[in-house]
């Protein structure tokens, strides 16, 4: 694997990582504190080219400016996580994750 690879696959592990973090502590943050954390991760992800993740991040911080439950953010904090593997751009991808989501939240 080239440096570059490295780079990559430790980035997204460090994601994950941080993603996971917040996954476990929803019910100990606070919406402001849930929305700082994952603007960060969206900053991140897009800085490396990780759009679908960053579309993701976007897609969560817009959904807790407009709700009082952060319970509805498990499912987007999946579907970051699960897009950290996604390699490609393509914004068909971000639909179908945001389509998961859909069907999480509301069947």
């Amino acid at each position: 694997m080239g440096a570059n690879t490295d780079g990559m696959l430790i980035l997204r592990g460090r994601m994950c990582g941080q993603i996971d973090m917040l996954a476990d502590n929803l019910l100990i943050l606070s919406s402001a504190q849930l929305a700082a954390r994952v603007d960060d991760i969206r900053a991140t992800a897009s800085d490396q080219g990780m759009a679908v993740v960053a579309e993701l991040a976007a897609g969560l911080e817009k959904a807790l400016a407009g709700s009082l439950s952060l319970m509805f953010a498990a499912p987007f904090l999946t579907a970051m996580r699960d897009a950290t593997r996604c390699e490609q751009a393509d914004p068909n991808i971000s639909q179908a994750f945001l389509a998961s989501i859909n069907q999480r939240l509301y069947g």
